[in-house]
Order: structure tokens, then sequence, then C-alpha cells
């Protein structure tokens, strides 16, 4: 081999060498050039962290700002409400400890009424009634007649404690016979418990629902009383005595039972002969029996509110004594009302014996009504305008037809002044406050069909129509002081028309 190969072979040789040595340079420069790149990212990530950290930071420094300005603001309040509150005790006290000046007793006087409040509520009204006797009951005085009355009937409510309570009506009447005054209540009510409340006064009966719920003159739904509580009643329409009276829940909501228990003085009539009539709330302290009364009442409410048909209330009665040296006295009844949507509906019962003296036959008598009413606020006829349809809203069309069967009546209590209109001065076939003053009436069987249209102008104003049918039924007969009976002979129909304006306050 010649030097020449020889030095071409040593060039490639070292060539290769150099290309071998520099091959891992060039590795080691990559490596590095990915591990500094993977450094600056997360120097970036913290950047990012930090300047996080640095707002969450600061929003919890501002938070702890707010929640000590809050601080310090409810403790300035404090303070300021410490320091008037000590003040206004400190001028309490200088109030109580001075007398009280003559233009402050008003003031006082009405903190006092706070725990014993006095209050007058009642009812006024006035009616015009028109009366067409086209013929009387044999022997009896008859005469068609109008005229205007008044009556005014103020009820007081006292309450000196939560346990207590004084209450009393008085009826202030300018009738037939003039203005005339009637004590219609006045008792104590005790409420015992939750359960239990006791009355002691005068009271209304509380047989049945008429006397006690319906009576009032701003309740009747009517001008007049249905036949069994006016002239010719079944039972007597007060009392003298004590009740006791409660209720209690026995389902669901809605789903009641109350009772009533009483006694009196007892049961009487203005005279001890057949078909005499029942005395007035009045006159039953007068000693006429030899034993007291006593009677019960339980109704029951059996619809659930949940069940959305409507209230209905049915209720039972009785109410028993003597009267005139130990003569009997019983009667009992059955009652119903029944509400639903603009629909109003009730009716009664009523059946009483009376053991008569002398060998006279048993007085029996008996007694219902039924009513029915529907508020028109529901109603709109398709062609009256607005205003027509508003006055036809304020409209209630009612009717009711009741009756009465008793073997007589007695003549001196038609005659005679009765004590059954609403002010105490009915005097015999004339009409008074609340009663149309029809011979019709005093028919031993009277039946009667009661036509009402009321007109609603608020809820304690209204103004009310209403026209009667006296359509009594033959038979019966009247009976004198002395007992001597004449039979009734021809019985009237005769109308009547009442209207009455009336306001409850």
């Amino acid at each position: 081999m010649g030097y020449g190969s020889f030095g071409r072979w040593f060039l490639l040789l070292g060539g290769l060498a150099i290309i071998a040595a520099a091959r891992p340079a060039i590795a080691g420069t990559r490596s590095e050039a990915q591990t500094l790149n993977r450094i600056l990212r997360e120097v970036e990530e913290l950047k990012a962290d930090k300047q996080q950290d640095e707002q969450k930071i600061q929003n919890l420094e501002q938070k702890v700002d707010e929640i000590q300005g809050q601080n310090k603001q409810l403790k300035e309040a404090n303070q300021k409400l410490q320091t008037d509150t000590g003040t206004k005790i400190e001028a309490l006290q200088t109030k109580v400890d001075a007398p009280i000046a003559s233009s402050e007793f008003g003031n006082a006087f009405d903190r006092y009424l706070g725990s014993h409040t006095f209050t007058i509520t009642g009812a006024a009204g006035g009616d015009f009634i028109y009366n067409q006797q086209s013929a009387a009951l044999d022997g009896l005085h008859h005469e068609s007649q109008n005229s205007f009355f008044f009556d005014w009937e103020p009820m007081v409510l006292y309450r000196p404690t939560d346990w207590i309570l004084f209450e009393g009506v008085l009826s202030a009447g300018f009738g037939s016979t003039g203005t005339g005054t009637d004590l219609s209540l006045a008792e104590f009510q005790i409420f015992a418990n939750d359960y239990t409340t006791i009355v002691a006064g005068l009271f209304d009966q509380p047989f049945g629902d008429w006397y006690e719920n319906q009576s009032p003159m701003w309740v009747n739904r009517f001008v007049t009383a249905p036949l069994p509580f006016g002239v010719e009643p079944v039972v007597p329409p007060g009392e003298i005595g004590v009740q006791v009276r409660g209720g209690m829940q026995f389902g669901e909501l809605g789903q009641d039972a109350d009772y009533t228990v009483w006694g009196g003085n007892g049961v009487n009539y203005s005279s001890p002969v057949l078909g005499a009539a029942v005395s007035s709330p009045t006159a039953a302290a007068n000693s006429q029996t030899n034993g007291k009364s006593i009677g019960a009442r339980f109704r029951v409410y059996p619809l659930p509110v949940a069940w959305e048909k409507g209230r209905l209330e049915l209720g039972a009665s009785t109410y028993n004594g003597k009267w005139m040296n130990g003569k009997w006295f019983n009667s009992w009844g059955l009652d119903f009302n029944y509400f639903i949507d603009n629909l109003q509906t009730r009716g009664e019962w009523v059946e009483a014996y009376r053991q008569m003296p002398n060998g006279q036959a048993a007085d029996n008598r008996q007694g219902w009504y039924v009513q029915a009413g529907y508020f028109l606020n529901a109603l709109n006829v398709p062609f009256f305008s607005d205003q027509l349809n508003g006055y036809l809203h304020r409209l209630e069309p009612l009717v009711r037809y009741s009756g009465v069967n008793q073997r007589g009546v007695s003549t001196d209590d038609i005659a005679g002044a009765t004590g059954v209109g609403l002010g105490g001065m009915q005097v015999g076939l004339v009409p008074d406050f609340g009663l149309n003053g029809s011979p019709a009436l005093y028919a031993p069987h009277s039946r009667e069909v009661a036509l009402g249209l009321d007109y609603w102008f608020a809820p304690s104003i209204v103004w009310q129509n209403e026209f009667d049918l006296e359509l009594p039924r033959a038979g019966g007969v009247f009976v004198a002081s002395d007992g001597t009976q004449t039979p009734v002979g021809a019985t009237p129909n005769d109308r009547a028309f009442l209207t009455q304006f009336k306001i409850g306050f």
C-alpha cells in the first residue's frame, strides 16, 4: 500500500470519529431544552397560583373589614338602645309617680279599657206595615190598617276580666201604644275553661235555633218571626236561671258538637185555660210553679270543611218543668241549618204538652217552619249593564212556610196586651214592629207563607220587604177566661206587606 492510500484511509477514519463524537452532544442539547421549557411552565403556573391566592386574600380582608364595620354599628345601636331605654324608663317612672292631670284622664281611661272592655252594639230599624184584613175570626173585630213603627235594641257588653262577660239587651220602640221599653236579656257569661261556659241571668231560651240565634232584629232575614215563635209560641222565649254550655271537635276540621243544659224558674201562662199564651221573658221570674224547669240541647256539625259540601247543623232540644200546683209541662224539638255557597236553609219542629187543672184535657201544641234564601251576588244577566248587575248582586230573595196546631186560643190574649211584639207593646189585632197584626195569626191552626226580598247596602245595613199570605185551617175553639169554649168557625185569608230598613252597629 502506498503512502497516498494510507492517507486517505486515515482521513476517512478521522471523519467518522468526529461525527460519532458530535451526535451525543446534539442529543444532550435537546434534553436540556426540554427541561428548561418544563421549568418555565412551572414558573408560570406558580405565578398564576400566586395571583389567585392574592385575590382570595384580598377578598377575605374585605369581608373582615365589612364584618368589623357591622359589629361596630351593632355596638353603637345597642349602646343607643340602652341609653334610650333608660331614658324612657326614667320618664315613665316620673309619670307614674306624678298624679294624672285632668287633660290626660281620657288617655288613662282608654288604657284601662284595654283590659276592661266596654262596648255598645245592637241595631235600630224602622218599618211600615200594611195589613189587609179581609175578614175576622168569628166574633173578633177586624180592620185593614197601615202604620209606621220604630225600634231600637241596644246591646251592652262589659268584660272586666278575661273570664267573665256581662251582656244586656234593651228593646225601646215606638209602636201601636206609644213608646215602651222591654228588658230582653241580662246575663253573666263565665268562661270556666276552654270547653265550658256558665251563663246566669235572664237569657234567650236555648231551645232549638230560633230564640237564641235567629230572633235578634239584626239577624232575622225576615221582618216577622215564624208562627211557632210569634203570637202563639209553643215554648217560652226566655228563662231566668243558670245554664252550662260547651263544645268539642270530634273528627276533622269542621266536625264539631256542642251542648247546653239549663235550669230556671219554669214556664208561665197568662191564665189556667186551654190555649193561654206563654209568657214573655220578662215575666219568667213570676212564681207560677211548684218546681223549676230543666232543659237540654245537643247539636252536631257532621260535615268536614275539607269536603267543601257546605255547613250542616242538626239539633235536638227538650224543655220540661212544672207549672200551677205541680202540673207537668214537657216539650221537645228538632232543628237544622244548611248553608252552601249562596244558598241558606233552616227549619224547626217544636211540640209541647201541658197538663191542665180542673179535669181539662191536655193542652198540646205543635209548630214548625222551613225557610230558604239565596244571594244573587253570582248572577249576571247578559243584557244588563254593569250597574244594573251590581244592584242585582245585592238582592236576597227568601221564602218561608210556618204553621201552628193547637186545640184552642184564649180570647183574653187576643183582646189584651200580649207583649209578643219586639217592643213588647203589641195589643190585640193591631200591627206592631215586626208583627203584621192579622187576626189569622190567632187561628188555632194558623198557616203562613212569607215571601221576602232583602237589599243589602252593606253587611250591617239592609232594606227588607216581606209579603205575608195567611192561610189558616179550619177547626179549634176560642176559650174565655171562665173556660167556656166556642168553635172558631170561618178562618180569613189575610194579606200583609211589611217593609223595614235596619242597621246593625
